[in-house]
């Protein structure tokens, strides 16, 4: 504290001014006291005290390049096909057994192109058992010729799934489950029919969304497919394509 006081008493220079020594020193300490520090590369741990102090607000406005949990994770992607434009039902056609007309056969050649040019090639897929949509797989086919390859399931549930209010996405997601795999499937194509469809898009984006014939609505989330198939799991709409010719 003494040491201090002198210390003050010579910058105000109250102290030792007829002894040059300490007017020397008054001087540089003087020059010390308004000369900025900068601290080199080099700093020894005695010159420390002299570097300013990084705050935790320049720790917040620093850039932070790690990536988030969300970058890590895989990216999930579904694509919900409505199948294309088919006959109306009568008294010789069921409803099961609608085929395709030409117009439809060429809307399933666009929904194919589109999706093969945005980049979202299925690895899995997921059908409702009708005539009209696995005649829609197979005018795809020409088109995304990987469709031969992947594994295929059709199940008469999705067909009859799709007529009742609002148990479509929940259905669709037990049908993924029991196939899907984190490890090989990460684009799953599902065909099926409205109301249903545009249902399960509508309530998996959190948007209205209205499928049309070969209308694709493509939906995407990071996580397991576990974690994306839950109820509460908010997916991304990506695009709704829907065909020039309906």
């Amino acid at each position: 504290l003494r040491l201090r006081a002198v210390v003050e008493e010579i910058l105000n220079g109250q102290h030792g001014q007829s002894c040059p020594t300490m007017l020397a020193l008054s001087s540089r300490l003087k020059s010390a006291s308004t000369t900025p520090r900068v601290c080199s590369s080099t700093a020894t741990a005695t010159s420390y005290s002299r570097c300013r102090l990084i705050t935790c607000a320049d720790r917040r406005s620093a850039p932070n390049s790690s990536p988030t949990l969300a970058q890590l994770l895989p990216k999930r992607r579904i694509i919900l096909l409505r199948h294309a434009h088919s006959e109306e039902s009568s008294a010789n056609v069921k409803d099961h057994q609608r085929q395709l007309t030409t117009a439809g056969r060429t809307q399933a050649v666009e929904a194919a192109q589109y999706l093969l040019t945005q980049g979202w090639v299925p690895d899995l897929v997921l059908a409702s058992n009708a005539r009209r949509t696995k005649q829609t797989l197979d005018e795809m086919s020409g088109v995304l010729t990987q469709l031969g390859e992947v594994d295929t399931h059709c199940y008469g549930s999705l067909y009859t799934i799709a007529a009742l209010d609002g148990q479509t996405r929940a259905h669709v997601s037990e049908c993924l489950l029991e196939v899907v795999d984190d490890a090989k499937h990460h684009c799953v194509l599902l065909v099926g029919h409205n109301k249903g469809w545009s249902e399960a898009a509508s309530a998996m984006s959190g948007r209205k969304v209205h499928l049309k014939s070969a209308s694709a609505a493509l939906l995407e989330v990071a996580g397991s497919w576990a974690e994306v198939l839950k109820d509460t799991a908010q997916w991304q709409l990506i695009s709704v394509h829907t065909p020039v010719r309906i």
